[in-house]
């Protein structure tokens, strides 16, 4: 019996590693998915069918070389080191029959798979003279063999760990460990343990990941808009985890993925809708990142992290859906016990002052000032910093004791009025910065303060600014720091919630995407 994955749909882009005519990249026909959050780094794993085939893979075509059947599933588990091999080609059957041979005769005798359609037998512990003796047959030694072992019902086999496996149950789909996957599966092996890989086309891959990365629920062009930011992003950290045998993980270290599992048919639409539409910047695919929700405006991507990104620019919401507002709340004892711990030498915590905040209120700086000196932090640390009190702050838009710019986000999905282009000043007043201008000194909560222009050479198309002003605002009251936030995440990039409620007012998935990634074409 031959199989052949069977493919979501097929486009002009879906050409593996053929480079498309007319443009500068590829769409890969499969990707490697390391299912770190159901299998990694272990010595066995569980795989729940009754029909497992084996055999080989090649640009995203499966090649049989046989099929086990077990009415209780399989277990499987690390199978690496030196064997003696019976050096005769043979099928499945015929080496499961001397292996069993091998075994009523005092060996550790197991069919082995070798490629395409050929088996032969492996024996542990065992010299080539005691192999070839009770075998009848030549033997070869297989030195650091790497794969593993394969056993139910009355099937055991090892498998090296450049073969897949494919089920048939729903969909051909296979499960591990409890999570069904379409496509194939494998194990990549390191050392004494190993990671369960899922060899699955593209395609199908954002059927798992789309759901898990946005709600179903939402409305079907913000699920579209989803489904090319995660095809483009994949296209961009495909070689994420190449030292570990595998593309992609699917956690949000790449992008969460919960296969056949978790799958939704609304989100199954927009990726069939969308299918092989990629979004690029002069012509190549870009690093598509997003979060959850930007409590108003999203960032630069120097101010989180250190690279400006051209089409990684801040803009104003035109409306978020939902409630995204937050609070956390910090005492001053607890500040000094954070600080003990992290072993900061700056005294006793006496305030946490904000230095640096961005249009539409963003904090972009703040310090600790201690008795004895001062603990600045910037970028992410403003997010992770405060994790082990009370874990890491949702977003950077916030308020401490209701000092520092006010972000916008009343909770309800509505228009933003605030301009996509224009003064500095008119954005930030429209955008939760409460500002006035006097000569060339502005205001900003009763506090003057500078403004430093963000905007970068290479972008020359744009005619707004986004600045980060420069203050001094203590925020100590009663001895405690109340955190008053909105937005999730790291705020660069698309807006999810700002997605949702972009789509909600009319507006197409291609339109949400170009709001959020400067001077970009979507292809495909």
């Amino acid at each position: 019996m031959k199989r052949k994955l069977v493919f979501g749909l097929i486009c002009c882009l879906m050409l593996g590693s053929i480079p498309i005519e007319a443009m500068a990249y590829s769409v890969p026909e499969t990707v490697r998915v390391g299912l770190e959050s159901v299998c990694k780094n272990t010595s066995s794993a569980a795989i729940a069918t009754k029909e497992l085939l084996i055999g080989t893979e090649k640009d995203g075509n499966f090649k049989k070389g046989g099929a086990v059947f077990s009415q209780n599933g399989f277990s499987v588990r690390i199978a690496v080191g030196n064997y003696i091999a019976v050096d005769e080609e043979m099928n499945l059957d015929d080496a499961l029959d001397m292996a069993a041979t091998l075994t009523k005769r005092g060996h550790e005798a197991t069919a082995a798979y070798t490629d395409g359609k050929s088996w032969t037998v492996y024996v542990k512990n065992a010299t080539v003279g005691d192999v070839e003796s009770a075998a009848k047959a030549s033997a070869v030694r297989v030195q650091n063999f790497e794969g593993y072992q394969l056993s139910g019902g009355n099937s055991n086999v090892i498998i090296p760990e450049d073969a897949v496996l494919m089920g048939t149950d729903t969909e051909d789909t296979i499960a591990v460990n409890g999570k069904s996957y379409r496509g194939m599966l494998t194990f990549a092996v390191s050392g004494s343990t190993m990671t369960a890989v899922n060899v699955v086309p593209l395609e199908e891959y954002l059927y798992g990941v789309v759901p898990a990365e946005m709600p179903a629920s939402y409305e079907q062009e913000a699920l579209k808009a989803q489904a090319v930011a995660a095809r483009t992003y994949a296209m961009t950290k495909l070689g994420a985890h190449t030292g570990s045998g595998y593309q992609l993980c699917d956690t949000t270290a790449c992008q969460v993925y919960k296969g056949y599992s978790g799958e939704m048919a609304s989100a199954t639409k927009a990726v069939n809708a969308t299918a092989g539409e990629v979004l690029c910047y002069h012509g190549e695919p870009i690093e598509a990142v997003f979060s959850a929700s930007s409590g108003g405006y999203t960032e630069n991507s120097e101010d989180v992290w250190n690279t400006v990104v051209p089409y990684l620019r801040a803009v104003p919401e035109i409306a978020e859906y939902d409630n995204n507002s937050w609070t956390r709340t910090l005492t001053l004892s607890e500040l000094n016990a954070l600080l003990a711990a992290k072993g900061e030498k700056i005294g006793s915590a006496k305030d946490i002052v904000i230095t640096k905040l961005s249009t539409g209120g963003r904090v972009q700086e703040m310090q600790i000032v201690g008795t004895s000196g001062t603990k600045t932090l910037t970028k992410e640390d403003i997010r992770t910093y405060f994790s082990s009190a009370f874990g890491s702050l949702p977003g950077k838009m916030f308020t401490i004791n209701g000092k520092g710019g006010e972000s916008s986000g009343n909770g309800a999905v509505t228009q933003n009025n605030a301009p996509k282009s224009g003064s500095l000043l008119a954005a930030a007043a429209k955008n939760g910065i409460t500002a006035k201008t006097t000569g060339t000194l502005s205001a900003l909560n009763g506090k003057k303060l500078s403004v430093e222009v963000k905007q970068s050479s290479a972008i020359s198309s744009r005619t707004d600014y986004y600045a980060v002003y420069s203050v001094s605002i203590s925020t100590v009251k009663d001895g405690k720091f109340v955190f008053n936030g909105n937005g999730s995440g790291h705020g660069v990039g698309m807006s999810q919630k700002g997605a949702q409620g972009m789509a909600q007012l009319g507006y197409s998935y291609d339109s949400i995407l170009k709001h959020y990634y400067t001077d970009v074409t979507i292809e495909g």
